[in-house]
């Protein structure tokens, strides 16, 4: 018979996920980071109405407590998101910053770069938005948002809820989309086999010696960098009709993966950086079509593991096929469901041991390096606040270790790669190479 413990219907529970994420949260703290944060940069055409973007920062801080919570743990010991009173709801900050007339790329690059190399202002700020104007027609809107809160997909979500509270046609949905979270204090048979499936899985990957860049030790804080390249709409055509032609169709996620391990094997080759694999941690987004709206808040995310021979690597064929297969054989066990339930039983060890023991299976480490394809957008407006939206991509604080990842994402007829990387884990020189091999390797066949 199945044990189930009491819980409060009221509270918000954080799952074991949640519980995950804050656990890579609190290790890049402690390696010097400013935890797991990331943003989401909308470049714009033209300015878009601060009076009206004012005015939806505003309603949503007070009809959305959720934004204002932090963890806590609750009596049957099971995280949860402790919601404050209606007085201690404060505005969502937003900032308004110059460019100058006509920045140079380096400049916006350094700005952009400073609004998420920043800590948030207290223990109850998850997001904060930055507006930059640049000229006539060069303006950037940043939403940098707290990991613990929010993924990628709930985060672009909530930027469309912005745009939608401009028109005031959301407030019937709000209390909905911050509702509770049962604290999943039963099934425990299907978590604990859960487990049995995650070690088997895992140990697969105790036996790799890991290629590990390294990372600057003994400062108090260190920011991360970022490279951004922005393709065309024309060669981010390119990169899908080979990624269809190559992989499958919908497979996008593999193909890119095989060129972003192409980009970095020629940075850690050229500084003969040891070991036999590269392990590459790869968030997935675990939301249907039906739970996408509910799903607004909190972390609805598992992963994959992939372990990549580095001799391998320089036949594209070959690597394609072996992360192709890697996944398959993945989500026929269901391994990211797995992790997902296992964790759960997780959320009782406290955030410093729990940390300690994610990096377990590689020597102290957690992976090579980070990946994450954001596949169909959930902001789909193509305007903000009034001015035209030319482009979206995501500027993550890659969790420390690895301390390197590259996201991916496509909006509208437009597709991104970001290189983010801890300080002085890369040169310029090594950073600028990405950049500029980055379209062609993206796309040849």
């Amino acid at each position: 018979m199945d044990v189930r413990l009491p819980y409060s219907r009221q509270k918000r529970y954080l799952t074991g996920m949640d519980w995950v994420v804050a656990a890579l949260d609190r290790m890049t703290r402690r390696a010097g980071g400013f935890g797991n944060a990331s943003q989401i940069v909308l470049e714009l055409k033209g300015p878009c109405c601060e009076a009206a973007l004012r005015g939806a920062l505003r309603s949503l801080a007070v009809e959305m407590p959720v934004l204002h919570g932090r963890p806590a743990r609750d009596w049957n010991l099971a995280p949860y998101w402790r919601m404050p009173p209606a007085h201690a709801r404060r505005p969502l900050r937003l900032e308004v910053r110059e460019l100058g007339v006509a920045p140079s790329a380096r400049e916006v690059s350094s700005a952009l770069a400073g609004t998420v190399n920043c800590r948030f202002a207290h223990d109850r700020e998850h997001v904060a938005f930055h507006l930059f104007h640049g000229g006539a027609d060069e303006h950037y809107l940043v939403m940098t948002f707290d990991h613990r809160l929010f993924d990628a997909g709930g985060a672009e979500a909530f930027l469309g809820l912005v745009q939608s509270r401009q028109f005031g046609d959301c407030a019937d949905r709000l209390s909905r989309l911050a509702g509770t979270e049962p604290a999943h204090l039963a099934a425990w048979k299907r978590k604990f086999d859960a487990g049995k499936l995650l070690v088997r899985t895992v140990r697969a990957l105790t036996g790799a010696k890991p290629r590990i860049l390294p990372r600057p030790a003994g400062r108090a804080r260190s920011p991360f960098r970022f490279s951004v390249v922005r393709f065309s709409p024309e060669r981010s055509a390119a990169i899908l009709d080979a990624a269809y032609a190559k992989s499958g169709y919908l497979l996008v996620m593999p193909y890119a993966l095989s060129a972003a391990v192409v980009l970095l094997d020629r940075i850690f080759r050229a500084r003969g950086i040891a070991g036999t694999d590269y392990i590459v941690s790869v968030s997935v987004d675990t939301r249907t079509p039906r739970t996408a709206e509910a799903d607004l808040f909190f972390n609805h995310v598992s992963f994959f593991f992939f372990r990549i021979e580095a001799g391998c690597v320089g036949d594209r064929p070959r690597l394609l096929w072996s992360l192709r297969q890697q996944m398959y054989e993945q989500v026929k066990s269901g391994f990211p469901q797995a992790l997902a339930e296992s964790s759960m039983l997780m959320r009782i060890v406290p955030l410093s041991l729990l940390g300690r023991l994610m990096r377990l299976p590689l020597r102290g480490e957690f992976a090579s390096f980070g990946f994450a394809h954001i596949g169909k957008t959930a902001f789909t407006f193509p305007q903000f606040m009034g001015a035209d939206v030319v482009n979206l991509f995501h500027m993550p604080l890659v969790p420390v270790p690895p301390g390197i990842g590259v996201v991916v994402n496509q909006f509208g007829q437009r597709m991104n790669a970001v290189l983010s990387y801890f300080d002085d884990m890369l040169t310029d020189a090594e950073a600028s190479a990405f950049e500029e091999d980055a379209a062609r390797v993206f796309a040849e066949a």
